[in-house]
């Protein structure tokens, strides 16, 4: 597919991210982040296949061909997952669209890079934290200290609503309500918000904690920071579960059998509320889903423990209790100001 534009690439990009995504679609910045991630990627490696730069590709370089080796390349070399493969081709489908509609000259080549299927993956085992463990990665935390404090705060928080650890760290002061009814908002997928309600010993953990940072409920200061006072982030909250995962284990084993990540609190929410007696509906709503039907999985976990309760009974055991974008700049120094 040949252009006659000399830089119909770079064009289509920042044609891409700048009105398209942000102004007609909306797409959230975690979204946009996503897309520049994927396209920044492929485009050094499709540059590199070609032993160029990326400055000297083209959209005729943005072929099937190189997207069906990228995605082999990564999870091949990059050990990425079925789930993250497709995550990756969801982007460059929907730059595609966005080429189609901006040159419908090119719609046949744009309908090849459509073509490219995503890759089925399969079931994985919802990892969660039982009660216990749940007890013992708390019991852990050195409430003391000023960084054992906020841990504390935060893993309390995480497992009372269930939230997505973005939500989670995006927290600002003024979403929080700890007086009764003490509540939290949280904007998850697609913007949406909703409210979740706290429980009346996570309300006390989390107005302690305010008192000691000296935090202002009417402002939008970062609930969670780091030592150097910015806004934790996902991996800052992955760091602190591992590392308390790690010290409970001493006394759960259990715990080291299991490749546990900030999710799996989200999860052991679910299965909490699941067997309190919470229907699903309610649980949906309390998670965010989308659909109830996601949440319907969660039911399978615990139908799967009652049949290995009612095996146990059985035999005898025990029972269970953006910035300005310039021909002359480099696209990819672009797409990192994103």
């Amino acid at each position: 597919m040949s252009s006659k534009l000399p830089n119909a690439l770079a064009q289509a990009i920042h044609g891409f991210f700048g009105p398209y995504l942000r102004e007609q679609r909306g797409l959230s910045r975690h979204t946009l982040l996503s897309y520049r991630d994927t396209l920044a990627l492929l485009l050094r490696f499709i540059a590199d296949a070609q032993s160029t730069d990326v400055a000297s590709l083209d959209l005729d370089s943005v072929t099937a061909d190189s997207v069906l080796a990228f995605l082999n390349h990564l999870e091949c070399k990059r050990h990425n997952k079925p789930s993250s493969r497709n995550v990756r081709l969801s982007a460059i489908h929907a730059f595609a669209r966005y080429v189609a509609i901006r040159y419908p000259e090119r719609l046949r080549h744009t309908q090849q890079l459509l073509g490219v299927p995503f890759k089925r993956a399969g079931t994985s085992l919802i990892e969660y934290f039982e009660h216990d463990e749940i007890r013992a990665i708390m019991d852990s935390v050195d409430r003391r200290s000023g960084q054992g404090s906020r841990d504390y705060a935060l893993l309390a928080l995480m497992f009372n609503t269930g939230a997505r650890v973005q939500e989670i760290v995006d927290l600002g002061a003024s979403d929080l309500q700890l007086q009764s009814p003490a509540q939290v908002k949280l904007v998850g997928k697609g913007r949406k918000t909703r409210i979740c309600p706290l429980w009346p010993q996570t309300a006390k953990v989390l107005r302690a904690f305010f008192v000691e940072r000296g935090l202002d409920l009417r402002s939008n200061a970062a609930v969670f920071c780091n030592q150097r006072g910015q806004r934790l982030t996902r991996f800052g909250v992955r760091y602190i579960l591992s590392r308390y995962c790690r010290l409970a284990a001493k006394d759960i084993t259990s715990l080291s059998r299991k490749r546990l990540h900030p999710h799996s609190m989200r999860h052991s929410t679910a299965v909490f509320l699941l067997k309190s007696g919470v229907d699903l509906p309610s649980i949906s709503h309390w998670l965010g889903h989308a659909s109830v039907t996601t949440t319907g999985r969660y039911a399978k976990v615990d139908l799967e423990m009652k049949r290995q309760a009612l095996a146990k009974a059985a035999s005898g055991g025990d029972s269970i209790t953006s910035s300005k974008w310039r021909p002359s700049r480099s696209l990819l120094d672009w797409l990192d100001t994103l």
